[in-house]
């Protein structure tokens, strides 16, 4: 499966990591999967909520859950916030 290998903020931590984002998952699946892992590496500095989403960090808009990453126009080098 290919994969796109983005830029993740998270502002609530004050960190940022890289991570290999699947194309053909959902931004949706992804955003569960970024969680977790924020959750893995940052302990208390960050918590998921079912409120998460995934942002465009130039733009600050939301990504569609239901859509794929590839079809959300992820690639590599893609810069998004985890909120």
């Amino acid at each position: 499966m290919k994969k796109y290998l983005a830029s993740i903020n998270l502002p609530a931590a004050g960190k940022h990591f890289d991570a290999f984002l699947p194309c053909g998952k959902t931004i949706g699946e992804v955003t569960v999967l970024l969680a977790r892992l924020a959750e893995q590496l940052y302990g208390e500095s960050f918590k998921s909520t079912p409120d998460t989403v995934l942002l465009n960090a130039a733009s600050g808009l939301p990504y569609k859950r239901e859509i794929t990453i590839q079809d959300a126009g992820i690639r590599n080098a893609s810069k998004l916030t985890l909120v």
